[in-house]
Parts: C-alpha cells; structure tokens; sequence
C-alpha cells in the first residue's frame, strides 16, 4: 500500500480525498496482478456475508495484529529476537478522540533511523473504515488481504447497513522550531471487531534526535451515495493502454461530518549501536557514477544503509535514465532481501551528489565487506558489482 500525505487536507478536504482516489487505480496498475474472481450477484452476498467477513478475519486475525504481524505478513522481515524487548505498547499519548471514530498507538518502535507504529481507529457505530486508498468498488480483499472473501467493499457495506468512510493519517513533527517531513510506507488490515489498525513504517530525519515528539493527524471523511453518473472522480486504465478514462464512484463525501483530529505521543530511540562510516572510491563506468562513502547503522529492527555517490559521465548516467541504484548481493551472488525499513530511495543532494537509503535484514554486528552492484531500476539492466572493504566503525 502506499503511503499517504494529506497535510493540505485540514484546509482543502474535499480536493486533498479526490487525490487520494485519483491514485488508487494508478497504485493497482503497479501491484502484481492477480486472477480476477467472478463476483457473485449481491442477492447471493447478502446471506452470506456476515459469515464469510468474520470466518476469514478469525482465520487472519485471531488476536489483534501487531507490529510484527504486519512485518511479517509477506515475508519474514529479518529483524532479530531482540527487537521485541524495544516494543512499546500503549505508549503514553493524548487526544484521538471524536465522533467517528477514535485513534490509538497500539504498539510503537523508534530505535533512532525509523519509527514503526500501529495504530487502531475504532468506528462509532454503523460505520466501515476504509484504508486511504480503498474504494467501494474495491474487493473486500483490500481491507482483510483475502482472496475469498467475493463481496465488493461498497456490497458488504450495503449488506450490513453500513456507512463507509475513508481514514488517511499522516504523522508530523519539529525539530529546532521546524515542521520536519518524513518519508513513510502504510499498511491496513480490518480486524473483526470493525478496527482498521494501520502500520506506518516512518524514517526519521537526523535532525529529530533521540527523543520523537511527533503528532498524527487523522481524517475520518465519510461517504454519501450521489446521483448516478457523478460523485467523486478517479481515472481508470483501459486493459493494454496507458491512457486515463476518467470515472466517478457514486459517492461523495458527507463534507459537514468530515472529522479531523490529533493524536501526540512522544517515542525515546531505543536499540541503535555504533555506526560504521567507510569512505570508497569505487566506480562504475557502465552507468556512470562513483560509490564515495558507506554508512551502516545497526538496530534489531534492521540494518540502515546510505550509499553516497558522484555522477562521474553524464552521458552514461543520461543512458541510463537516470535510474541507478545500488543492491546488496550475498556470496552466491544474489541480492539480499529488503529489511524491515520501506524500499530504497534516492535523494539528490546540494553538491550534486546523491544518497540511496534503505535497510537490510537485521544483523547482530557489522560486515567487513560488502558486494555492491549497481543496476538499472528501469530496465532491470546489472552494471558492475565490486566487493568494498569497510574498514572500522565511529561511536
């Protein structure tokens, strides 16, 4: 799922919920794809539905979902035994209350590079949360995450007399009298009590320190049904072409109940260790760039990296589309897998340079070497892969 920011939508709602819709579709084009089920007629759903909802939560969600629920949910996100013992659970916070529905930190970790947090929102009655990218025409899978579950969200809504309404959240904070902004990844999972508990996985920018005293804005925008033909817009994809048609859903928002509110809470870092910094200079004419500094940091939650790099031949950058990044490979050569931070990114910096961060599966001490190869993101293209000595570490 991606991540959500709607910081202009406590001043323009409506326009700030059209963006998110507008998104979905484009978000679904890029998840791997799926056979499609044949939809069952809503006569059939209607009595079944309550079986089939809670049958397939139970199975999914027997307890509440956790922090390590949702790391794990794809693939084991490589954290180590020890990451538990920095668990918070029910940190002290205020605010989350309100009329549709109220906010909890469930469980929370800031070990000093990301902050992973869970959140309940539990509805008011007669209410069905839906994630900030789920629509009512969606599958009901894109709030259990199951596949056989065959109602739309919009049918299960309508067969239980319920009324849907999209939850965003979005986290802020300052740091030396500034608004800081944080890249972050989101997840939902609908529990069977009617919870929608979110997993936000945020990294956190040097600048805030040990001590994180952040802020969740949430945004509770409930839906109305339109005249047919109108309501909220988005843009589908016609199978086969890159051209947007646009739609409309049926619904609006009820823009007078649109409920916004704040949850604070202040995390302390826990579980970092001494940072290895290595200074290289590897190159890789293939795509046009030189590797100058590594910097590892090591936590239970995962190993954080930065790769720092100089674009040394324009024109074999350019060639490359500017789509260089860097993986880790293990000793067979093959790429080691993510780690409990969100996917890498590359950030431009002031002198022309740029740094990829990411994070790889949790280790209990730092490597001596490491093999880094570089790679086309667009095109898949591998470029040349150098073994790099990473000599000492800096408290």
């Amino acid at each position: 799922m991606k991540s959500r920011d709607f910081r202009r939508a406590f001043g323009k709602p409506d326009a700030d919920f059209v963006s998110t819709l507008q998104g979905t579709l484009r978000r679904l084009r890029e998840e791997e794809e799926r056979p499609m089920k044949r939809r069952w007629s809503l006569s059939a759903a209607l009595a079944v539905a309550a079986c089939l909802i809670f049958a397939s939560a139970a199975l999914a969600a027997a307890n509440h979902w956790g922090l390590f629920d949702f790391l794990n949910q794809w693939r084991d996100a490589g954290t180590l035994p020890e990451a538990a013992q920095i668990v918070v659970t029910d940190p002290p916070q205020a605010g989350g209350g309100g009329a549709l529905a109220s906010f909890r930190l469930r469980e929370a970790v800031y070990d000093g590079e990301y902050a992973y947090l869970v959140v309940d929102a539990t509805p008011a009655e007669g209410l069905l949360l839906l994630g900030p990218d789920a629509l009512p025409p969606d599958g009901m899978r894109s709030l259990t995450q199951d596949d056989s579950i065959a109602l739309t969200i919009g049918e299960y809504a309508e067969a239980n007399g319920l009324q849907m309404a999209v939850v965003s959240l979005h986290l802020t904070a300052t740091a030396d009298g500034a608004e800081v902004g944080f890249s972050s990844g989101l997840d939902w999972r609908l529990e069977p009590d009617g919870t929608l508990v979110f997993m936000l996985s945020v990294e956190v920018p040097p600048q805030v320190g040990d001590a994180l005293e952040a802020t969740l804005l949430c945004s509770v925008q409930p839906l109305i049904p339109a005249p047919e033909g109108e309501g909220i817009p988005v843009e589908s994809f016609e199978p086969d072409s890159d051209e947007p048609v646009s739609a409309f859903i049926g619904y609006d928002v009820d823009t007078p109940r649109v409920q916004r509110n704040e949850l604070s809470f202040t995390l302390t870092a826990a579980g970092t260790s001494d940072m290895l910094a290595a200074g290289l200079n590897a190159a890789y004419p293939s795509c046009g760039v030189r590797v100058d500094a590594i910097t590892l940091t090591p936590s239970p939650m995962a190993l954080y990296y930065e790769i720092h790099y100089t674009v040394t031949d324009e024109a074999a950058y350019a060639a490359a589309e500017e789509g260089v990044f860097f993986e880790f490979l293990d000793e067979d050569g093959e790429r080691l897998p993510d780690g409990a931070g969100s996917v890498s990114s590359a950030t431009p910096q002031e002198d022309g340079s740029f740094v990829q961060s990411g994070s790889l599966a949790a280790q209990s001490g730092l490597p001596e070497h490491v093999t880094l190869r570089a790679y086309n993101c667009w095109t898949k293209e591998r470029y040349e892969s150098h073994e790099l000595t990473l000599p000492g570490t800096e408290p």
